[in-house]
């Protein structure tokens, strides 16, 4: 997946099971707003610890949804990050196309089955108006438990979460990092037109949706309720936030042959050793990458078991004139190297000969 450079913006808070634990600074200052919101009396106390703590349950889970998904696709991750809306742990998965679409999608199904089985809950409890929490995000109608009220504390978090979830969800699915939306149009994308077009294609489907966002900001006449926020602000932030996202894709674009596999210079084949992130801000091959890697290998061994060959040839003129014991360090192990490859070599001769 499109992986982030949170590092200098969350802090580790531990490394339960080898995955570091890290906490976005965008986290507590959503925290902060809210608390904010509590102490203006736009937001009833004890709605407000409930929304939070609805709102710290689902993008954990989100994120944990994804990282178990990126674990099931051959992956892992390294990080987890709780952020405000989800989407900035580090996560590697491999070069495939469909990987990366089913890891994305884990996230924005875990808020869809939060708010299915709370709206559930609540149509249980004889609370049949939960469209009402759906309507408008922006001016739900939540009631709360109080003096003359018969809704429950239960109803109350079911309420919220039907709530927080759907917002999640909707902003989820906009095209533009770290929201899954991106990465599941890059996962359709990918497959038709390539890696590197359609990540190009995504950044521009988010300018697109972000001048959406502004002439429907325009249109839509400001509707202001008392503790509520007006419609025309979140879209206004939305569109912000898509044109921010969507210019610096556009100029920080990696493609997707940056690994010039056919000029790869290690005489060794220790490099595939090495845990490779398959990351967004490395260059990856997608097509054929194993077939890639094992060509290079294969390429790689015959060009060095040549200098071996003909440094073989040069040591056996030499000994024409000294003894074995006289070679240097390295001629004596050139000699066993190519003498042990050379038993090798006639022993599946020998075997496919039968």
């Amino acid at each position: 997946m499109m992986n982030h450079s949170t590092d200098n913006w969350s802090l580790c808070v531990g490394r339960p099971g080898g995955v570091e634990l890290r906490i976005h600074i965008l986290w507590p200052l959503s925290a902060l707003v809210l608390l904010l919101a509590v102490k203006s009396d736009l937001v009833e106390p004890n709605v407000g610890m409930w929304a939070l703590l609805v709102y710290a349950v689902s993008v954990t889970l989100h994120e944990l949804a994804q990282a178990i998904t990126s674990t099931r696709v051959g992956g892992h991750p390294s990080a987890l990050v709780l952020g405000p809306m989800g989407g900035f742990s580090k996560l590697h998965l491999p070069a495939d196309p469909p990987a990366h679409l089913v890891t994305s999608l884990a996230g924005p199904m875990t808020y869809l089955a939060l708010l299915v089985a709370a709206g559930c809950g609540l149509v249980l409890t004889q609370d049949r108006d939960v469209f009402r929490l759906l309507l408008n995000p922006c001016s739900p109608k939540i009631f709360a438990p109080g003096i003359g009220s018969s809704v429950t504390t239960l109803q109350l978090v079911a309420q919220l979460t039907v709530w927080i979830n759907w917002c999640l969800l909707l902003i989820s699915f906009l095209p533009v990092d770290p929201c899954d939306g991106a990465e599941l149009l890059r996962g359709v994308l990918w497959p038709i037109v390539g890696r590197s077009t359609a990540a190009s294609a995504t950044s521009r489907i988010a300018l697109g949706t972000a001048l959406f966002a502004t002439l429907l900001a325009m249109k839509i006449p400001p509707r202001y309720s008392t503790g509520h926020i007006p419609t025309w602000f979140p879209l206004s932030v939305i569109s912000i936030f898509l044109l921010y996202g969507g210019l610096r894709v556009i100029h920080t674009r990696r493609y997707d042959a940056g690994l010039a596999i056919d000029e790869f210079d290690s005489d060794d084949e220790e490099w595939l050793l090495n845990e490779w992130d398959n990351t967004d801000r490395e260059a990856v091959l997608v097509e054929h990458l194993q077939d890639k890697q094992q060509e290079a290998i294969d390429r790689k061994r015959r060009e060095r078991e040549a200098n071996e060959d003909a440094r073989v040839d040069v040591i056996l003129l030499q000994l024409n004139n000294t003894s074995f014991d006289q070679l240097s360090e390295e001629d004596r192990a050139t000699l066993k190297r190519a003498s042990r490859r050379y038993r090798e070599r006639r022993t599946e001769d020998d075997l496919k000969n039968g």
